[in-house]
């Protein structure tokens, strides 16, 4: 039976209504291109970016949504105005519309983090690029996001063999500009740090990263922003010690914070571990293990308004990797995992958005008889949709890099890539989940 005609049959008995309005795919750009980005406001209008690499120029371009009329940009428009390989984009936008777009440069042996920004109602971005940092050596982990008054952030660590750092950049609305000099986070590590970064809408933000002990050993580490001080914490909190692998983390409005990551044991069996952070203790719980098992992959989590989670991951089950998802309410994780995906053969790459009402959705790409296709469950605050929807029509072109984003009033925005390295396709579907 061919991917389409199960997913047919799964889907047969599902109320229309249950799967949200979509408008048709649409491809937004195609050749070389790499890792696409989406963001969405509360309206509904969505902005994509990704890198683009031409025969006569290459650099990062953006495509903007707009929701009252139901359509794309005609074409993808360049962002970064100089001409230098700029690459590996990262969106922040608020629910109000405003947005950002941070990426890296890499002239010769000099690395950049360059950012342009839109604010305000006149939708005016701003003339040039802004160079957030220039130093030698190459860029790991970049990151950035918004708060509900357009206050920007950047995270990403910068460095070379033997000396890297993470370091923080922001810009103030009230100031009108970017901070004088990106602010070092932590002590520097011999080996690249990959930090993570959440900002909430009163702009309270975290950023975690696995390093190494002075000592020996490795744990994880967390800054917190102040946003009334406008200052990082200056010495990192323990989260917990351990080797973290695929780190993930999301924090609320309140303070309360998740942080996943994979731990290699012996055997070849892999550990999930998660800690939580109360917002009104500040403290870290110890880390609990929230399964076990051979390939665990890509784990994600996100929070919504009343401190509730979920957390998504990639595992190895009766030799094929499924999908599977647990949730974290009143303090406490599920017993129990539930498998998002039962018989549709290889889950690949995914990517989890939660709101803060409480709804959730999983986008995840699915490979069944060569066909590649790109699949969607939302969660609607109290059960999983029975039915995975499809979107598109499955293909023998591989998809990669799924996203999407759910907006408070549901709103979404998804996007992928299809297609190899050489000549691919960035596609994306807008809808109300």
């Amino acid at each position: 039976m061919s991917l389409r005609s199960l997913l047919n049959r799964l889907t047969a008995s599902k109320p229309k209504t249950s799967a949200g309005t979509w408008g048709a795919p649409r491809v937004l750009d195609r050749g070389r291109v790499g890792r696409p980005q989406i963001a969405v406001d509360d309206q509904g209008n969505a902005i994509a970016a990704w890198h683009h690499r031409g025969q006569s120029d290459e650099g990062v371009y953006i495509c903007r949504y707009y929701a009252d009329q139901r359509g794309w940009d005609v074409v993808p428009r360049r962002l970064d105005s100089a001409r230098t390989q700029a690459h590996a984009p990262e969106i922040a936008m608020n629910v109000r519309g405003e947005m950002a777009v941070v990426w890296q440069e890499q002239e010769g042996p000099q690395a950049k983090i360059c950012a342009r920004h839109m604010l305000g109602s006149a939708e005016t971005w701003v003339p040039y690029p802004l160079t957030l940092q220039s130093l030698p050596g190459e860029v790991h982990s970049l990151h950035t996001a918004m708060d509900l008054a357009g206050n920007i952030h950047a995270v990403w660590c910068l460095g070379q063999p033997g000396s890297y750092r993470v370091y923080a950049c922001g810009y103030q609305v009230e100031e009108g500009g970017w901070d004088a000099q990106p602010t070092p986070l932590g002590d520097p590590s011999p080996d690249p740090l990959f930090p993570q970064l959440a900002v909430d809408r009163g702009g309270q933000g975290l950023v975690v990263w696995g390093s190494e002990a002075p000592g020996g050993g490795h744990r994880i580490l967390a800054c917190h922003y102040d946003a009334g001080g406008r200052c990082w914490s200056d010495r990192p909190t323990l989260v917990a010690k351990g080797r973290a692998t695929y780190l993930r983390m999301a924090q609320d409005g309140r303070g309360n914070a998740i942080v996943l990551w994979v731990e290699d044991g012996d055997a070849g069996i892999q550990s999930l571990h998660a800690s939580h952070l109360d917002g009104k203790t500040v403290e870290w719980a110890p880390a609990l293990r929230l399964t076990t098992g051979r390939a665990i992959l890509w784990p994600q989590v996100g929070l919504d308004g009343q401190g509730r989670a979920h957390a998504v991951w990639r595992q190895e089950a009766a030799g094929a990797m499924k999908l599977f998802t647990k949730r974290f309410a009143g303090g406490r994780w599920e017993e129990q995992r539930t498998p998002l995906v039962e018989n549709l053969g290889q889950s690949r790459a995914h990517a989890l958005s939660v709101n803060a009402q409480g709804q959730a959705l999983v986008i995840w790409s699915q490979i069944q008889e060569a066909q590649s296709s790109i699949c969607l469950r939302r969660f609607d605050g109290t059960t999983w949709g029975p039915n995975p929807l499809l979107l598109g029509t499955p293909s023998r072109k591989e998809v990669q890099d799924p996203g999407a984003v759910l907006s408070p009033r549901g709103h979404v925005a998804a996007i992928w890539r299809q297609g190899d390295a050489g000549d691919a396709v960035i596609v994306s579907a807008v809808g109300q989940a």
